[in-house]
């Protein structure tokens, strides 16, 4: 039974609630308003609509939370321990028959991050155009390299038999599409035969109505994907299509009946010690919305320097194995011809494994790679990792890109 006081109270407020009603004051139509200006103090984050075409991208892409709807990927209560420099680092470089400094690179390549990983140990790290520690930096393309990852982590629970399988054993669904006839491991090494186009500067290419559905948040990113027929039979050349990633993404949630983002977490990110939460951007919100596979997630620097120094342990982690026996080899070299060295198109030395770029020469470097030039590079042989992040104004730069691989080189070098 209520008290005397509360009804007292609730009777009292209802009393003025009525009387306020009664008593509203008038309010100006948005046609009398004078229009307002946009927010007096942005700092250069745009809206949805100009996501892919920011003028500000060192700013955009460490903010992206303020933009599209994600979802947390939890880290565990325990952080893996990174050694930190114990002296001042720096190297020299050779380019267009010019030496350069660390300062030098960062300043030529647009640098948002730098961390360079001997082992456990940091020779060097460094946060720039108003990065800091605490940011998350935005994957694109390099989070495929997370993706093929939760398909290892599957594979090695058995929830996945092979990757020689056909992928619809598992997704049914595709049906009718590229996918119809390609293997798992096909869709891995991005030799599909989807007719899916990835132009990143052509506002006709299926790349942009990706993007469009992205920072629409609707839904309907996996429906997008599939809906490609082939244009060539799949595991006969090498094409590189983010729509792929999108349907590796569905094939993990479908056979762990998890999301991505708690799937990344109990297999990865908790057993790795992220020092932070990441984040994975969703294609709507809610329950309901998909991750983007092909390139959404939001790490702190330090962690992306983690998981590839994982890889460069060849998937063995603190004295445990926490990747599948034979996983990280696999991955980071070329199975088929199509996808060996020098053989993606024409003049380009790089293979491709699974979802990870694959550097010539005799110590089996690899890289997971990024739009606007994001990189994790990985010397297994010297236990060396060099996590670049950067703000590219376009998507990509070939001089950048090459740029980049002479300083990690010479990086390799300089510790051996």
């Amino acid at each position: 039974m209520r008290s005397l006081t509360t009804t007292l109270l609730l009777g009292g407020a209802l009393a003025l609630a009525a009387a306020g009603a009664s008593a509203a004051g008038q309010r100006l139509t948005a046609k009398e308003l004078l229009a307002a200006p946009h927010f007096d103090a942005g700092d250069g984050v745009p809206g949805s609509a100009d996501l892919f075409l920011t003028e500000h991208p060192a700013v955009t892409f460490r903010n992206l939370e303020e933009v599209l709807p994600t979802r947390r990927v939890a880290a565990g209560p325990a952080v893996f321990a990174l050694t930190p420099a114990a002296e001042p680092f720096d190297v020299r470089y050779r380019f267009d028959d010019a030496s350069y400094t660390i300062a030098d690179f960062v300043t030529r390549t647009e640098t948002t991050g730098l961390l360079i990983l001997k082992g456990d140990r940091i020779l060097y790290e460094g946060y720039y155009q108003g990065a800091d520690s605490q940011d998350l930096f935005m994957s694109f393309s390099m989070g495929k390299s997370f993706v093929s990852t939760l398909v290892g982590l599957a594979l090695g629970e058995g929830r996945i038999k092979s990757v020689d399988d056909p992928i619809m054993r598992y997704l049914p669904e595709l049906k009718g599409s590229a996918y119809e006839a390609a293997t798992i491991k096909q869709v891995l090494q991005m030799a599909t035969g989807t007719s899916f186009t990835e132009e990143y500067e052509n506002k006709d290419s299926d790349i942009a109505g990706f993007a469009a559905i992205i920072t629409k948040s609707h839904g309907g990113l996996y429906d997008y994907a599939r809906a490609y027929k082939p244009a060539y039979p799949p595991g006969t050349k090498f094409y590189y299509a983010t729509a792929n990633t999108e349907i590796l993404g569905a094939l993990v949630a479908r056979v762990t009946g998890r999301s991505l983002s708690s799937y990344l977490s109990e297999r990865l990110w908790k057993p790795l010690g992220a020092e932070a939460p990441a984040r994975w951007i969703i294609d709507q919100p809610g329950s309901a919305g998909r991750e983007m596979a092909g390139g959404g997630l939001q790490v702190r620097l330090r962690d992306y320097g983690r998981f590839g120094l994982l890889f460069a342990n060849r998937g063995q982690w603190n004295g445990q194995a926490l990747l599948p026996a034979g996983w990280a080899e696999a991955a980071t070299r070329p199975a088929d011809p199509y996808v060996e060295f020098g053989k993606l198109e024409p003049g380009y030395p790089l293979g491709y494994g699974y979802q990870w770029w694959l550097l010539p020469g005799a110590n089996g470097r690899f890289a997971a790679e990024g739009i606007h030039g994001q990189f994790i590079l990985v010397d297994p042989v010297e236990k060396l990792v060099v996590v670049k992040l950067s703000s590219w104004l376009h998507p990509w730069d070939d001089k950048k890109e090459a740029e980049t691989y002479a300083f990690f080189a010479a990086v390799a070098d300089a510790v051996r």
